[in-house]
């Protein structure tokens, strides 16, 4: 209802695993004060509310497995100082990743699977320095893999698996001594393994399946 725009004092809002549906208020975040917003697990539709754009107070958004729309994804969200968790996989978004997410100093997770996105994955989201996943698949982001993600040295999931990237594995890669889980699967990459990722003694869950790799699997690996 669009009474809730009048919450002006509110703080925490979740909404989370119901079944709500219908649009979210424009002016949910009019006071300007949110700081905690949950509504994932619903059924909600229609645009993500345009008072989050300008709601500088947030540190945690999650609206995943909705059914949100946007035109531009990248128009919706601005620059949040405090902001460190952010889920919006599994809705109608399309668009591009806006390379605004690194001007974001305490993000730590960016999720956008399951969603409609386009273009190449903007190198600037290297400049959120504390970022420790990213969780891109499942779109339609084509390019080459920026070989500057591996200055995101606290990386410890990376999901890029479903979409249409091609080029090699950047052996910068190698500098995710943190990492645990990486799923580049369902892409057209090529060319051979990076031997550094046999340096990466926390991976746990390593996919490249359904890709163009040639040449031998590095005997590196066997170091995990």
């Amino acid at each position: 209802p669009q009474e809730l725009e009048n919450l002006m004092k509110l703080t925490v809002l979740d909404l989370a695993t119901n079944r709500f549906f219908g649009y979210l208020p424009r002016d949910i975040c009019s006071g300007g004060l949110l700081q905690r917003f949950s509504a994932e697990n619903n059924e909600f539709s229609g645009p993500i509310p345009k008072s989050l754009k300008g709601c500088k107070s947030l540190v945690r958004v999650s609206l995943q497995r909705n059914q949100f729309t946007s035109n531009n994804i990248s128009e919706d969200f601005d620059v949040y100082p405090n902001l460190q968790f952010v889920d919006l996989s599994y809705n109608n978004l399309s668009g591009e990743i806006s390379g605004i997410w690194g001007q974001c100093p305490n993000l730590t997770t960016l999720r956008i699977a399951g969603n409609k996105l386009t273009g190449s994955i903007p190198s600037e989201i290297v400049n959120a320095t504390k970022i420790q996943e990213l969780d891109f698949s499942s779109n339609h982001l084509v390019g080459v893999v920026p070989k500057d993600l591996g200055r995101l040295t606290s990386m410890v999931n990376l999901k890029l698996n479903g979409n249409q990237l091609f080029g090699s594995v950047p052996s910068e890669f190698g500098a995710f001594t943190k990492l645990d889980y990486l799923d580049l699967s369902t892409n057209k990459l090529n060319g051979s393994i990076p031997s550094i990722f046999g340096e990466l003694v926390h991976l746990n869950y390593l996919d490249l399946s359904n890709n163009k790799f040639s040449q031998e699997i590095p005997s590196q690996l066997g170091k995990l």
